[in-house]
């Protein structure tokens, strides 16, 4: 009985076996396959298995083909907003605000793209609104800060001595701090540099620059400073040695500069002044005798006599005047030809070219009556001898009149 259970078993196992085969499809490189749908119906084999022998036996699910996803109107509603927003913040920052529109045809996505294109627009226009104020901003505060920090240090304030408008943004108030103090400090640093190079200009021409002005600021600025020191003091040397120069010349000494004097400028400034002390002592002395010519009918008892050039400029003086000179040769006659005074504007020079003219007046007048005097004499004589005239007894009690003012 056993035996026969025995092969039933091994009957009905080959049977199956038989069956699993015996049903169509192509096997591969291994020996197996996916089962079909029309082997699945009919019982033959489920999912992957071998023929013949080949791998195991075993069967293994079926590759299928992934499931199409469901439609999120989602994903396209942001994907419009996201393509939306760019092209909008694009505009609005160029200030563009020309409509625009999506052309695709999904309406989830033209939705979001509205959205988006609008918010970006609002945000584009923002941002450079923004940016233009904070420009504004930062250009005014930096500006404004410069100028304040320059007069401040100007007007002997410290370096954190400010004050901006209330109101003022943040950034316009970093600015103008940090502007002030900058220019505060390069205020200082130039007038320190100019400082340096004029006190260094008053002792010396050559300029030497310390190290810590050596900067494409600074360094002009101590330039100019040591050119004004040194200006300055040749100012004074100059003046100092024309000073010196004009004494010895107007001492009439002989031009002797000292050695020390060694700068082109002071030396000629030396004798430049000597120059002008020489001239102005020869025109004191030539002025001298243009009123000895006042003083003195004739050139004698000069004194100066003896002097190399005082007596060579008192007779230039008494030479020149050529209104002593009329006065001694007309005033006489004027005098002779004039019973009241007179004088000529031209000869009321000074108060001794009056009192020439006035003197020679006189004498001329003595003159004329000494004249009138020995006619009247003359025709006295002449009456006592028998010649009878009417005019000579008036002639007789006539008398000149002499005035001087």
């Amino acid at each position: 009985m056993k035996k026969w259970t025995y092969l039933l078993v091994i009957v009905l196992v080959f049977s199956l076996q038989n069956k699993a085969e015996a049903h169509p499809g192509r096997t591969d490189s291994s020996g197996g396959h996916n089962c079909s749908q029309k082997s699945i119906s009919k019982g033959l084999c489920t999912g992957y298995h071998y023929h013949n022998g080949g791998g195991s036996t075993k069967t293994v699910p079926a590759k299928t083909a992934p499931a199409k996803p469901a439609y999120n109107p989602k994903i396209y509603y942001d994907s419009g907003y996201q393509a939306g927003y760019d092209l909008g913040q694009k505009k609005g920052y160029k200030k563009d605000k020309s409509v625009q529109s999506s052309d695709n045809s999904n309406a989830d996505y033209v939705e979001g793209w509205s959205a988006g294109y609008q918010k970006g627009l609002e945000d584009g226009l923002a941002k450079i609104n923004k940016e233009e104020q904070d420009t504004k901003d930062k250009k005014a505060g930096t500006e404004q800060g410069e100028k304040d920090g320059i007069n401040s240090f100007v007007d002997g304030k410290k370096i954190n001595d400010f004050t901006y408008a209330s109101g003022s943004s943040e950034l316009y108030k970093s600015s103008y701090i940090e502007a002030f103090t900058s220019s505060w400090q390069l205020t200082k640093g130039k007038k320190d540099s100019y400082d340096n190079g004029y006190k260094q200009g008053l002792s010396q021409d050559e300029i030497v620059i310390p190290s810590i002005f050596q900067t494409n600021i600074l360094k002009p600025e101590y330039e100019k400073g040591h050119k004004a020191g040194e200006d300055e003091r040749d100012k004074n040397e100059v003046a100092k040695y024309k000073k010196e120069g004009h004494a010895l010349g107007y001492e009439v000494k002989e031009l002797a500069i000292n050695a020390d004097i060694k700068k082109g400028i002071y030396v000629e400034a030396f004798k430049q002044g000597y120059e002008s002390g020489l001239q102005k002592r020869k025109e004191e002395v030539v002025e001298e005798g243009y009123n000895y010519a006042f003083k003195h009918m004739k050139f004698e008892n000069s004194p100066y006599e003896g002097k190399e050039y005082f007596s060579e400029w008192i007779k230039e003086g008494y030479d020149s005047n050529d209104i002593a000179a009329e006065i001694k040769t007309k005033s006489i006659e004027l005098g002779k030809e004039n019973e009241e005074y007179t004088i000529p504007k031209k000869y009321k020079v000074n108060e001794d070219a009056i009192a020439l003219h006035d003197k020679l007046f006189l004498k001329g007048q003595k003159i004329q009556e000494e004249i009138d005097r020995k006619k009247r004499n003359t025709l006295v004589t002449t009456s006592a001898i028998g010649i009878p005239t009417v005019g000579g007894i008036l002639f007789l009690a006539r008398k000149r009149k002499k005035k001087i003012a």
